[in-house]
């Protein structure tokens, strides 16, 4: 999803060339955009709503708690946290995150695969896979993300063998565990994103198209208290949601699971 600020850089005008030309290109064509704005009236509003694709519908941006839930419903409302509950990092290759376990009077170095504020997916050598067996409850792994080490609580939730000679778990974080090391950790994953974000957006070709022609914007005709079936609220969606679930429910499986771990997890 994109939302897009169109009080700078651009002319209202331009800005509603540009979303355009997003329905005219394949290739952008699955973006769900939409508007933030603090100035534009209700003509601007009319005028984008009823001729464009608008997803993630024309907002008002306010500092206020109705604003960010409003703006939440709509992500929730088009999918755009995916079927998983929580955020995860994929760690693999980062030299700031890493973890070990000590069994028996032994440490063991075990990998960090993947990182959420809910737990995390950890590699080790199969021979280990004793001490990783489902539901397990793990009190002494320590986890090193970022700057902080912390000793962690937590369940094993599966374990899976893989070809080659390493296995792997999903362990989940205990109750027991502080709150402000889960902040701190979703707080690390996120910092992780933005960064990789700036990374990618820096390396991106510039659009160097222009967007003033042709003026359709000014020709449009808009319609003042048009309903625009606004976003229902969330908690309605969720109950019509149970109903239709419920209607093409299919008979229930013997398991939740998938079988492939890897998507399975969190």
């Amino acid at each position: 999803m994109c939302f897009i600020n169109i009080d700078s850089e651009f002319s209202y005008s331009e800005w509603f060339n540009y979303v355009k030309s997003f329905q005219n290109s394949e290739a952008i064509s699955g973006i769900y955009l939409g508007i933030l704005t603090d100035s534009a009236n209700w003509e601007d509003k009319d005028k984008f709503l009823m001729n464009l694709k608008l997803p993630g519908g024309f907002n008002r941006f306010e500092k206020t708690e109705k604003f960010v839930n409003t703006l939440m419903a709509i992500l929730d409302l088009n999918g755009a946290k995916g079927r998983r509950k929580y955020i995860r990092l994929d760690t693999r290759g980062m030299n700031d995150v890493s973890g070990y376990l000590t069994a028996a009077g032994k440490l063991y170095t075990v990998n960090i695969k993947d990182l959420s504020s809910a737990g995390f997916a950890v590699t080790y050598k199969q021979e280990l896979i004793g001490l990783f067996q489902k539901n397990t409850l793990i009190r002494n792994l320590s986890l090193t993300v970022g700057r902080k080490s912390m000793v962690c609580s937590c369940i094993v939730f599966n374990t899976q063998v893989n070809q080659d000679g390493t296995a792997m778990s999903v362990l989940m974080l205990t109750n027991e565990n502080p709150e402000e090391s889960k902040i701190y950790i979703r707080n690390f994953i996120f910092e992780k994103f933005y960064r990789q974000m700036e990374e990618i957006l820096e390396g991106v070709e510039k659009d160097l198209a222009s967007y003033s022609q042709p003026d359709e914007y000014s020709k449009l005709i808009a319609v003042q208290d048009r309903n625009y079936d606004e976003l229902i609220p969330l908690t309605d969606l969720e109950e019509q949601e149970e109903i239709v679930d419920e209607a093409h429910a299919e008979p229930e499986k013997t398991s939740k699971y998938t079988g492939n771990l890897d998507d399975d997890i969190l």
